[in-house]
């Protein structure tokens, strides 16, 4: 590994190992989108994977995922939210940092805020989950305690609807797209009033946010859980957090949470892996791939989950181990939309996983670092 320098985002810190001959280059962080030089003097250790990159070689593109950070040429645009400018965090915070914990960082507000927009926008035009800035759809945030009589199937419907493409809301309006927002019909004033994060097309919503009502000395408060720390960041500075003792809490959190594979993973798709995937005590956890044959909304139902041992394979009744020292063979069959990975090795049950390039990508990168004992075989336009 000595010919390449591990960099590091300034912003969420993520790692990248860098060939030499792009050091002094520009880059774009793919996890958070920022900006910056790569620079050899920022040595961390050199034990993270590439992160999977797809915006400007030719590596970029392909179904292995990219590995290109460096900035796309002239002519590829931004995408059109990057162009809106809220309005600046407020001198005051208006919102109340009260923890962190498993589910994420939760944070506390007066009813009455609702009725502010500048509150309301606040959530960073990201991916809610894993950060991609690109390919983004708007959902609402959906007060639970005010359903019609909580009916959790209701909760889960309003939760995974879309709303609309972030990048063509924009385009259409992006002067007053936010004052367009229609309300959420099934929920009381001011609850009903919208209060948009985005997701990728990636991710599933559920459990990226989570919130909850409480009363106190004749007063109610609404309590928001984000669970990608780095998003709780923004959604605090945003709204006047910055330099309060909060959010230095919440840094030193973010900083483990992205060291913590098992952490990134939202509270309620972890519970549900945690079902059918137990972490031994001498492994390490590496990734959750979940399966697209299921929806979005079942996340975490069926899918693989990678260690440094083993790979667990879950779908309906089928759940089995593949140790890593055994080897075996990885054979992906990719369009551009959609991969089916095929694993097989000897004495085990085969296993089918419906899922999307860059996640395939990411997974046979990641077994092939672990064992040369891994055949490894990509084929494209076969679906």
């Amino acid at each position: 590994m000595s010919e390449f320098s591990v960099i590091v985002c300034p912003n969420c810190m993520q790692k990248y190992r860098v060939a030499p001959g792009k050091l002094g280059m520009r880059a774009v962080c793919k996890r958070c989108g920022q900006r910056f030089k790569l620079d050899a003097e920022v040595q961390v250790d050199d034990d993270t994977v590439c992160g999977w990159i797809s915006q400007a070689d030719a590596a970029g593109t392909s179904v292995m995922g990219g590995t290109s950070i460096f900035e796309a040429p002239r002519g590829q645009a931004a995408p059109t939210s990057a162009k809106w400018r809220r309005a600046a965090p407020p001198s005051e915070p208006r919102i109340r940092f009260v923890r962190v914990d498993k589910e994420g960082a939760c944070f506390e507000f007066p009813v009455a805020l609702l009725l502010e927009d500048d509150l309301r926008a606040s959530f960073p035009h990201r991916c809610s989950l894993c950060l991609n800035p690109r390919d983004l759809s708007l959902h609402m945030l959906i007060w639970g305690d005010k359903l019609p009589r909580k009916e959790a199937l209701l909760l889960q419907e309003a939760e995974n609807r879309v709303v609309r493409s972030v990048d063509k809301l924009m385009a259409a309006d992006p002067d007053s797209w936010f004052k367009n927002l229609e309300p959420v019909v099934v929920l009381p004033k001011p609850f009903s009033n919208p209060f948009p994060y985005s997701v990728c097309s990636n991710c599933s919503p559920i459990g990226a946010v989570k919130t909850h009502l409480r009363t106190e000395s004749g007063l109610d408060y609404c309590q928001v859980c984000i669970a990608n720390l780095t998003v709780a960041l923004d959604f605090y500075r945003n709204n006047g957090g910055r330099g309060e003792p909060g959010y230095q809490r919440l840094l030193i959190a973010r900083r483990q949470q992205k060291d913590n594979q098992w952490e990134n993973l939202p509270f309620v798709v972890r519970t549900r892996v945690s079902t059918w995937f137990t972490k031994q005590s001498d492994e390490r956890f590496l990734g959750f791939y979940s399966d697209e044959d299921f929806g979005r909304a079942d996340t975490g139902l069926a899918g693989l989950v990678l260690t440094d041992r083993r790979i667990v394979y879950k779908k309906y009744a089928a759940c089995c181990d593949y140790p890593i020292s055994r080897g075996g063979q990885l054979v992906i069959n990719a369009n551009q939309n959609r991969a089916t990975v095929e694993l097989s090795q000897a004495g085990c049950a085969d296993a089918i996983c419906q899922t999307r390039p860059l996640v395939a990508g990411a997974l046979a990168r990641t077994l092939t670092e672990l064992s040369p004992k891994w055949q490894i075989e990509v084929h494209t336009g076969r679906i």
